[in-house]
């Protein structure tokens, strides 16, 4: 311990400059470690928060000539592939003349759709909806490929139920044959597979549509989790670039989540800063030991054997290291955390004595290992090597 208080007394003396190095490498380490960590609890709390809010967009249509199925279709094709993975479903509101009439209150027209691989596809979250509600009462719900290929299906509310206002099943119906019934929409006759008892009006696939069919009042779009704000912005751009002024998409405010993915690594994170900074350490001190050969060869001429001195400089390093990152932290605690919660609402609430244990013991246990391979490394070689690389 003699021999290490004084090569580190004749290190503060004799290489100031180095010294400046040594310490600004264990102080921005420390507080890189610090900050990280507390940047990493403070947007993972607004993530949180962010979870527990909007899981749907209501694009308003103002113009509804503008906003026609065919064009619709090339907007949503447009959509990225994970912005439509996420949606549950679409809800539409097609015009067709024959049914004007019962397009007011929860009666109006109603298309219900999801989209996979640029195909119009059955929405089975509102299948299962119809389902467990008991409102699927007889028949079964549209196949993938009935609604993909547009075949001229219906699900009708059951003729004579007056629940729903008037009997919209009756005046489309344009024959009976048995127990099968076919009922008419765009002057285009449709199979009834099922009946349902949740509106007036009926449910068919969206594709069995006219191309030239126009949407009314909005266009809803249904996600299973929060939305992102990457999945925002996608709608927004694509139905802004599609339709222009004819639709408005509201504004949300939603905060950047999924930027804050990098964060859930922090551990990682620090272990390589800590290593960075060890190594940057390692190369400042291996410059020191290079200068102190001819004091080497006399410890081994008398005798040191290579494990003292590997545990001399050992021990210098981390009396060197220990004491400025654990002031480092200090400080960070007591002077720069106070002044960072002002910006970062939770980051003061992030740290605890068992964080601040737990960041100490990767950075030096790291440091540790980088140091101890540097100086096995360094006093493997003969002092003809040593003295050659100084």
């Amino acid at each position: 311990m003699k021999y290490v208080l004084k090569n580190i007394k004749s290190f503060f003396i004799t290489e100031k400059i180095i010294l400046f190095l040594v310490c600004l490498c264990v102080i921005t380490s420390a507080v890189i470690i610090n900050f990280s960590y507390g940047l990493y609890q403070n947007f993972n709390v607004v993530k949180e928060e962010a979870n527990s809010e909007f899981k749907e967009i209501a694009v308003i249509i103002n113009d509804s000539d503008a906003v026609t199925k065919a064009k619709l279709k090339n907007c949503l094709f447009s959509l990225s592939s994970n912005t439509n993975e996420s949606v549950d479903m679409y809800l539409v509101f097609p015009i067709v003349d024959d049914f004007y009439s019962w397009q007011d209150h929860m009666n109006r027209l109603m298309c219900r759709f999801t989209i996979d691989d640029n195909k119009i596809k059955p929405s089975s979250a509102f299948e299962k909806v119809l389902k467990d509600q008991g409102d699927l009462i007889e028949g079964d719900y549209f196949t993938d490929e009935q609604e993909t290929k547009g075949e001229l299906v219906a699900i009708v509310r059951p003729e004579g139920d007056f629940d729903a206002d008037g009997d919209c099943t009756k005046l489309i119906t344009t024959r009976v044959e048995g127990d099968k019934r076919w009922v008419k929409i765009q002057n285009k006759e449709y199979e009834v597979i099922g009946y349902h008892k949740q509106l007036a009006t009926p449910f068919f696939p969206f594709e069995s549509l006219d191309e030239s069919t126009t949407m009314q009042d909005f266009i809803d779009i249904m996600f299973s989790k929060p939305i992102t704000i990457s999945q925002y912005n996608d709608v927004r751009n694509n139905f802004e670039s599609t339709f222009g002024d004819a639709v408005t998409v509201p504004d949300m405010d939603i905060p950047e989540a999924e930027n804050y993915y990098l964060y859930n690594t922090i551990i990682v994170i620090s272990i390589l800063i800590a290593l960075l900074a060890a190594i940057n350490f390692a190369v400042l001190y291996k410059y020191i030991l290079s200068k102190r050969t001819k004091k080497l060869a006399i410890f081994r001429m008398c005798g040191c054997t290579k494990l003292k001195t590997f545990n001399m400089f050992i021990t210098e390093c981390m009396l060197l290291m220990i004491p400025l990152f654990l002031i480092t932290t200090l400080v960070y605690d007591k002077i720069i955390l106070p002044k960072l919660g002002a910006h970062f609402e939770y980051m003061e609430s992030a740290y605890s004595a068992k964080l601040y244990l737990l960041i100490f013991a990767i950075y030096t246990v790291v440091s540790f290992v980088v140091l101890s391979f540097m100086i096995s490394k360094f006093l493997k070689k003969s002092i003809r090597e040593a003295k050659e690389e100084k």
